[in-house]
């Protein structure tokens, strides 16, 4: 078994990392936030005093990391992996990072024979819970084959989508269409109660009908309609994904008129209410300008 080093415990890296406690031999994580390390004290995993040291002591590292720039900074930065990894080392990006940056920080890893695969995830904290995950993995096959002895105690689902890049360019479409079908059923829901429907009677015939997705399945029943609002996915993260999806549309000459109009309801909704709130709560923007509340 591999050594196995996890960058990046948050929200979603702590229970990933809780899943690979016992099923590697050797473990080592790291975190800028002292206390996100401090949990794991006492269990069967050594805690590292900087990225350096993750480097130093794995074959495989994994990063669960907020954004491209963070994890450019990880691996390119001064003290950063390209520079403690072994040759032949991989490196496994699970963040939701830009696609394009991915793929030219993969040139420059190959420059000193280190290889790199992007795998985002979707399934939230529940999933990263119970350990099934959707990987979406963009790279070479017989590099996958060797990541999946450690990731396959992370996610159920786990697909090669292609080439460098494709992995981060598919999560982004899957949260850009997830934003859209979250607001999307925000408007219908309360167009429904405006016209006089219940919106859980209108919630349970969707559900049955062309109307549903995976927002008006799980999400609102879950979250909303009880204003429990607890995904722990934040609407800041929600917008930067919409934001991700519209910059590589861009990139390659294509129109997304939606996802014009979606950043600007996203960010209106990040301005009025903050970007910390939960991306279920984008609701809340939509019953302010509505002047009524949804439940």
């Amino acid at each position: 078994m591999k050594k196995v080093g996890f960058i990046g415990v948050g929200a979603m890296g702590y229970w990933m990392v809780k899943n690979l406690i016992d099923h590697v031999e050797s473990l080592i994580i790291f975190d800028v936030n002292p206390k996100a390390l401090e949990v794991f004290e006492q269990e069967n995993v050594d805690l590292a005093n900087s990225i350096a040291e993750v480097g130093e002591e794995s074959e495989i590292v994994i990063l669960m990391l907020p954004n491209s720039t963070i994890v450019q900074d990880v691996v390119l930065g001064k003290g950063g992996l390209i520079s403690s990894l072994r040759e032949n080392a991989l490196i496994v990006d699970m963040s939701s990072s830009y696609t394009f940056e991915t793929i030219k920080m993969k040139a420059l890893l190959e420059e000193e024979g280190i290889r790199l695969l992007d795998a985002p995830v979707s399934g939230g904290v529940p999933k990263a819970k119970s350990g099934e995950l959707t990987v979406m993995v963009g790279g070479n096959k017989e590099d996958l084959q060797e990541a999946n002895e450690v990731i396959k105690h992370l996610g159920s689902q786990i697909k090669l989508i292609g080439k460098t890049g494709t992995g981060h360019a598919l999560k982004a479409i899957n949260n850009y269409l997830a934003a859209a079908t979250m607001y999307a059923t925000a408007e219908a829901l309360m167009l429904a109660k405006k016209v006089g429907i219940d919106p859980e009677t209108a919630l349970e015939s969707i559900n049955t009908s062309t109307g549903r997705s995976h927002s008006s399945e799980f999400k609102y029943p879950t979250y909303v309609l009880p204003r429990e609002f607890v995904s722990n996915f934040s609407l800041g993260l929600q917008l930067k994904d919409i934001n991700m999806a519209k910059d590589m549309a861009s990139d390659v000459h294509m129109p997304m008129l939606l996802g014009s109009s979606l950043i600007e309801i996203y960010e209106a909704a990040s301005i009025t209410g903050g970007d910390k709130q939960d991306h279920t709560e984008i609701i809340k923007f939509l019953e302010r300008i509505s002047e009524e509340k949804l439940t």
